[in-house]
Formats: C-alpha cells, structure tokens, sequence
C-alpha cells in the first residue's frame, strides 16, 4: 500500500509540474463564467430559467446533451494530457532505477496506471460536477440521472487509457500512443458502417473478415452512444459494445504486462 501511495504521489506532482491541472482549472473557470453570465430567456416577460416553463424532462435532455458533449471534449483532453505519463516512467535511465527495486514488474505497470487513472477520473468528476451544480443551480432544477453518465464515463475512459497505456508501453512514446489510439478509433468507428459495403463484397470471404474484426475491435463510438440515453435516466440502449469493449481491454491490459514482464531494458 505505501508502495501505491509513492507512485500516485509521484504521479500527481508530475501532472502538477507539468501544469496540466491548471488547464482544467483554466476550463472549468471558462465554463462557469458562460453558464453564470449568459443571459436570461423569457417567454411574455416570464423568465425561462428556473421557472416552471420548461419541462423537467426537457431540462434533463438539454442537460444530458450537454453534459456528453463536455464528456467527450474533456476525455479528448486527456487522451493528449496521460500519454506521455508512462512513457516519461520508462524512459532510459529511469526505468532502469524503477526495476532495481525489489517489486514484480507486473505490479510496478498496474500500480503506475492505476495511479494515473484515478488521478485523472478525479479530475474529470470534479470538473464536470462543477459544471453540472452550475448548470443546475443556473437552471433551477437537479438531475440525478447525471450520475450515472459520470460512473460510465469512468468505464469509458478505462478503455482508452488501457489502449493508450499498451501502445506506450511498447513504444515508450507519448506521440506515438496518441497517434495509435486515434488510429485504432477511426478505424473502428468506420467499422460500425462497415454494412454500407456488404452490397460490394457478395458472399467473398471479406464479409467474414470484416465481421470478425468489428466482433474483436473495441466499439468506443458505440459505446459512447450510451452517455445520453444514461443521463436521461433511460440505462443502457447497447449492452454489447459495453461488454465486448471491456473484454478486449482486459486481454489488452494482460498482454501489456506480460510483455513488460519479459522485456529486456
């Protein structure tokens, strides 16, 4: 345990010198000052805001859109703000006093991503719920229902970061892992219409081929589709990219480890 502490006290002054909080306080602060100082709507002289003109179910969809729009610009900030963590632990000269110490290799790479990732989940929950009370408090009217989009955004981004985590580890590259992710998402995404082809491909093996890479991929773009419906206190409207998602990063995060444990440095 006080060997977890060290390496997530390490973790969070290396994002602190990095000066990448302060980018998200700097968002935060931004997006607040538009909530509170966009003017009022009315509607015959009546205020919109916080009064009974508007449907509590038409507050939580406006606010479910928005809030998985903000998700999703912010887990994009930090595809670009945790690459470079892991790479940076196994640069030369480091990553050699690291193993000297008398710790499992598996354990050392699980404590390190473990350290990253909840500093970053803590980031985003704290960012977004300041966001949500503002919207809220602006609005007059709290939904519970947001919630549940942030435990899944949670989810959401343990997937990106295993990918990111297992293209870092193999090319100790911060670039290099940002380029892989994005390379494997649009690449899966343009797997999801991979149907508007099949009237090209007749019976050819190909058709086989590309179901079985979409049924092995990840299915982030899917899998976000999911956020909205969440927040509108709707659940789930697609288990399976969730699930099928999940296994390939658990296999992921796997081989990662095993090929940290027998790589030479």
């Amino acid at each position: 345990m006080n060997k977890f502490l060290a390496i997530l006290t390490d973790s969070l002054l290396e994002i602190t010198s990095r000066k990448i909080i302060f980018l998200y306080a700097a968002l935060t602060l931004f997006m607040v000052l538009i909530i509170v100082l966009i003017p009022n709507f009315k509607i015959d002289g009546q205020s919109v805001m916080g009064s009974d003109l508007v449907s509590p179910e038409l507050i939580t969809e406006v606010l479910a859109g928005f809030i998985d729009a903000f998700l999703g610009f912010l887990i994009f900030l930090m595809v670009f703000g945790s690459a470079g963590f892991l790479p940076s632990y196994l640069k030369k000269g480091r990553v050699e006093l690291l193993l000297s110490k008398p710790i499992n290799r598996m354990t050392l790479l699980t404590m390190k991503f473990l350290a990253v990732y909840i500093i970053m989940c803590a980031i985003m929950a704290i960012v977004t719920t300041i966001i949500w009370l503002a919207i809220s408090i602006r609005l007059g009217y709290f939904s519970g229902y947001y919630f549940y989009g942030l435990l899944f955004a949670f989810v959401y981004f343990l997937v990106i970061y295993i990918i990111i985590f297992a293209i870092g580890t193999a090319s100790r590259s911060g670039a290099i892992a940002i380029m892989g992710y994005f390379i494997i998402r649009i690449a899966t995404d343009l797997l999801m219409g991979r149907e508007v082809v099949y009237g090209f491909l007749g019976d050819s093996v190909w058709k086989t081929v590309l179901n079985t890479v979409y049924h092995i991929a990840p299915k982030m773009g899917e899998m976000a589709g999911n956020f909205e419906p969440l927040m509108r206190g709707e659940g789930f409207v697609n288990t399976y990219p969730v699930f099928s998602t999940l296994g390939f990063a658990v296999v992921v995060f796997l081989a990662t480890l095993l090929v940290f444990q027998k790589r030479d440095y």
